[in-house]
């Protein structure tokens, strides 16, 4: 009798990708799972709160000048984006950057 020459059947190829993504998946869940000693014991006695600091602020000359100075920078730097102290952030940003981008370029072939 002539033996006819069969392929391979398909799922013999697929049982190792098959195991392979059981194993994966298994990994992946026991990855997820939260064991029982990394769970925080009990506490048999109840926890105090802290009370909230209360806190008292003298104003005190140095404190005023401080408020002063913080105060005449603020005017100085500008509140409103229609200020030219508005600006003067992004103005010494964008001067960074183009410094930064004349200093790396290097001289230019033409």
């Amino acid at each position: 009798l002539p033996t006819s020459s069969r392929p391979p059947r398909a799922s013999a190829k697929m049982m190792p990708r098959v195991l392979v993504l059981l194993v994966a998946a298994l990994c992946v869940a026991n990855c997820l799972m939260q064991v029982a000693p990394m769970k925080a014991p009990m506490r048999s006695t109840p926890v105090s709160r802290a009370v909230a600091p209360t806190m008292m602020v003298e104003e005190t000359e140095m404190a005023q000048a401080t408020l002063a100075t913080v105060n005449a920078i603020g005017m100085a730097v500008a509140s409103n984006a229609g200020d030219f102290g508005g600006y003067t952030i992004p103005i010494i940003g964008l001067g960074l950057i183009g410094a930064t981008i004349a200093l790396l370029a290097g001289p230019v072939d033409e």
